[in-house]
C-alpha cells in the first residue's frame, strides 16, 4: 500500500529543527518496515498532485487543503498538535480522523459525523532509550528542551529563582532568562536520547489549548523512554497515564515542592520513572502507531 504523508514541517532551513519533521521521519520508518511504500510533502508545497493509496495529513499548525488528487485517496488526519485551530467542517473534510487525545476523540466522535479514533503521541524507541552511564557516574543537570512561544513559560523562571543550574535548549529565552543558562538555540533530535539519558530531570510544559483539550506532549514520551525524571504542569490526560510516576504543579509553591522531592528522594522519583519506562515502550511507540495506522486502514 502506498502513503503520502502531508508534513506540516517548513520546507526550508528549518525543516530538520520542527518536531513534526522527526515525527514523520520516525512514522515512515516503521511503515516501511511493514511493507508499505511511503512518500512526504511539506508545507507549504504539499498539496502535489502525488497519487497514493492513502493521504495521511499529520494537523499541527497549518491545514492543509484537500485537492482533487487527495479526494480520490482515502484521506486521513491525524490531528497532533493545535486543536483549537482546526474546525469541525476540517475534521468532516476527512473519510477518518485520528486524535492524539482521548478526551477530544470521544467528544469530537459525537460532534461529527467522520469516523474519529484516538491515537496519542509517541516516540522512537530506538533513538530514545537509557544509555548506560560510564563508570558509574550519576545522572546530572536539570535540562529544559524547547522554545519560549514568545510567552514567558513559568517553570523556567521559578526553577532560577529556587537556585537551579538549569540548562536550557531553545529559542528566544534572552528575553526571559539570562544567556549563562543557555546552552544552545538548538539540539539535533537524533542527540535528545543521549542527553536525555545522562540528564537528572527535565522540566515540562504544554500549550495551553493542547492541555485544555487533553493532547500529551512528545516530550513526555521521549523523556520517560530513557528514564529521565519528568517535572510537569498538571494535565488530567496524563495523570491517568502516569499518576505517580511523574512529578506535577499547578503552581510555584507545588513546582518548588516536586524540586525538593528530586533533590532529596531522587532514588524513588527514578524507580517511578523506570516503571513508566516500561510502559512506554509497550504502549507509547511508533512502531505500535504504525501497526495501529496499517490496521485501520487495511480494516475499514
Amino acid at each position: 500500500m502506498k502513503w503520502v504523508i502531508k508534513n506540516p514541517a517548513p520546507m526550508d532551513s528549518r525543516l530538520k529543527k520542527w518536531g513534526d519533521y522527526h515525527f514523520g521521519r520516525c512514522l515512515t520508518k516503521y511503515l516501511r518496515r511493514l511493507g508499505h511504500e511511503v512518500e512526504t510533502d511539506y508545507h507549504p508545497e504539499w498539496e502535489s498532485n502525488r497519487k497514493g493509496d492513502v493521504v495521511l495529513v499529520l494537523r499541527g499548525k497549518y491545514p492543509f487543503r484537500q485537492t482533487h488528487a487527495e479526494k480520490n485517496c482515502f484521506c486521513v488526519m491525524w490531528n497532533i498538535s493545535h486543536p483549537a485551530s482546526v474546525t469541525l467542517e476540517e475534521y468532516e473534510s476527512y473519510d477518518m480522523v485520528l486524535v492524539a487525545s482521548e478526551l477530544w476523540a470521544e467528544k469530537l466522535d459525537r460532534k461529527i459525523k467522520t469516523p474519529v479514533y484516538p491515537l496519542l503521541q509517541c516516540t522512537d524507541v530506538e533513538e530514545f532509550f537509557p544509555r548506560d552511564l560510564n563508570g558509574g557516574e550519576t545522572r546530572k543537570d536539570f535540562i529544559f528542551v524547547g522554545n519560549t512561544r514568545a510567552v514567558k513559560r513559568e517553570c523556567i523562571i521559578w526553577a532560577i529563582q529556587f537556585g537551579l543550574q538549569l540548562k536550557v535548549w531553545g529559542r528566544g529565552w534572552s528575553k526571559w532568562i539570562s544567556d549563562d543558562y543557555v546552552v544552545s538555540q538548538y539540539i539535533n533530535n537524533e542527540e535528545l536520547g543521549k542527553l536525555y539519558s545522562y540528564s537528572r530531570a527535565t522540566l515540562n510544559e504544554h500549550w495551553p489549548d493542547m492541555k485544555k483539550y487533553g493532547f500529551i506532549n512528545n516530550r513526555i514520551f521521549d523523556a520517560l523512554a530513557c528514564g529521565l525524571p519528568v517535572i510537569s504542569d498538571y494535565h488530567e490526560e496524563l495523570i491517568k497515564l502516569f499518576p505517580k510516576e511523574i512529578l506535577y504543579y499547578r503552581n510555584r509553591r507545588e513546582f518548588e515542592t516536586s524540586i525538593e522531592k528530586l533533590l532529596f528522594s531522587y532514588p524513588a522519583v527514578e524507580e517511578a520513572t523506570r516503571s513508566a519506562m516500561k510502559s512506554v515502550k509497550e504502549k507509547f511507540s511508533f512502531k505500535q502507531r504504525a501497526k495501529v495506522l496499517s490496521d485501520l486502514i487495511e480494516n475499514r
